[in-house]
């Protein structure tokens, strides 16, 4: 019960070709996780079979411990695929009161449910206006209020921010913390590494329908860092790169500075570099860390896959 979605071996086919290729999540419950892949590589398919919107040739798959064929634990999920449709000539409020009678809930319950989601959405004052004037950031912020309707303890989250412009983005950015630190169980799948990295607790990478990478968002990041090594001279930089590589490590020209070499973090860490180099009589001007961005984690992942 610790898992808010679990799947394993989960394969999907569209005629001969795997849109999702044998892929194993665990999202742990109240956690934000980030499920990043260009556009095309399995992110809405994969949705859809969570979901239960597609069955899937092979695999099995586990929603808050229950089945996402079972009504029950459906009624516990909430989620935004893609970008739902409004009624244009109702209001936020009469939508919201309409697909509460869908999910059958009783007039007065479903008009408190459409109330508290438009309040956590942020749009209580204009709850009255008719959605064909709303902005895309205002029709997105609905979408989440939808899902929001019957009090889900996990929300999944299809691409949120496509479309919207820089104000929307940050609207519905900020609304996705407010959800995480409400308890809730957050899955946003996107191709925006900056929402990724600034809200995701884990992240998964999709390249192609295969996982290239999972884990915790900072520790991804880690994987990136490099150590940035400068020295006074051109020469000192060439001898410090001959004995970086005698120990196995190796040692990249940085583009931004002259005299500075880039070395990766994963086996010798600043201390341990700093005594190799002086023990061949190099000192450096300038030893630091250099925190790698998502971006550039995340082209190294999918690079000729």
């Amino acid at each position: 019960m610790d898992a808010a979605i679990e799947a394993r071996g989960l394969v999907r086919h569209f005629g001969p070709v795997p849109a999702v290729d044998g892929i194993d999540l665990y999202v742990p419950r109240g956690s934000v996780y980030g499920f990043l892949g260009p556009n095309g590589s399995g992110k809405t398919t994969t949705i859809r079979l969570l979901l239960g919107l597609l069955r899937p040739d092979r695999g099995s798959i586990s929603l808050l411990g229950g089945s996402p064929h079972d009504a029950s634990c459906l009624a516990q999920v909430g989620a935004v695929v893609e970008r739902p449709a409004f009624y244009p000539y109702l209001s936020a409020h009469e939508n919201l009161r309409l697909f509460a009678t869908l999910a059958e809930m009783p007039s007065a319950v479903g008009s408190a449910a459409a109330d508290r989601a438009l309040g956590v959405v942020g749009l209580t004052t204009v709850a009255g206006r008719k959605v064909g004037g709303f902005s895309t950031g205002m029709k997105q912020r609905l979408a989440v209020a939808l899902a929001l309707l019957r009090d889900p303890t996990l929300v999944i989250l299809d691409e949120p921010t496509n479309g919207l412009d820089p104000g929307g983005v940050v609207e519905v950015r900020g609304l996705i913390g407010e959800l995480a630190r409400s308890g809730r169980t957050v899955f946003l799948s996107t191709h925006v590494l900056t929402e990724v990295e600034q809200l995701c607790d884990r992240v998964a990478v999709l390249q192609r329908g295969r996982l290239v990478a999972e884990g915790l968002t900072r520790e991804l990041l880690e994987r990136g860092q490099r150590l940035a090594i400068a020295f006074d001279t051109g020469d000192e930089a060439e001898r410090a790169a001959r004995v970086l590589a005698d120990a196995g490590l190796e040692a990249e020209a940085a583009d931004d500075r002259e005299n500075t070499l880039l070395v990766a973090r994963d086996r010798l860490g600043s201390s341990a570099v700093n005594r190799l180099l002086a023990g061949h009589d190099l000192y450096p001007a300038e030893l630091v860390v250099r925190r790698a961005s998502l971006e550039s984690v995340f082209l190294e992942l999918t690079e000729g896959v």
